[in-house]
């Protein structure tokens, strides 16, 4: 039985024979190779998960953030609704900036808004250099 023993047997171990020289050398780059190609399958699996997962993250923080404008929207509704119960001039500046109404014997002027004097794209004279303004003639 010690004769077929090919891990302890001593003849061999000084010098490697040079059958299976290709496979020794081979050997650790294969099992690298199998070993990232089992990393890769596991990622593959698990990468749409974690995307969802980051994707569902940034959907709640997005809706945290809209629940909040709107508790403070609903806040400030609640505040204008309470103003307009209780504060009778408040109720008569909105009547007279929405309805357009007045007291009799008033008068309601409406004026158009004032076209500005911006100058658009292309118009105009181009800027001085600092150097130019500064030569004398």
């Amino acid at each position: 039985m010690a004769d077929n023993s090919r891990l302890f047997d001593p003849r061999g171990y000084g010098n490697p024979s040079s059958k299976g020289q290709f496979w020794r050398i081979l050997q650790p780059w294969v099992y690298a190779l199998v070993g990232l190609l089992g990393v890769s399958v596991v990622l593959a699996l698990f990468y749409p998960a974690w995307k969802r997962g980051q994707r569902l993250k940034e959907q709640a923080a997005f809706l945290d953030t809209e629940i909040n404008r709107k508790q403070q929207e609903m806040t400030e509704l609640q505040e204008e609704a309470g103003r307009l119960k209780d504060d009778p001039f408040t109720v008569e500046r909105m009547s007279r900036d929405t309805l357009n109404v007045a007291r009799p014997g008033e008068v309601i002027f409406k004026f158009q808004p004032y076209p500005t004097n911006a100058v658009g794209p292309g118009e105009g004279k181009p800027p001085v250099n600092a150097t130019e303004a500064g030569r004398k003639p």
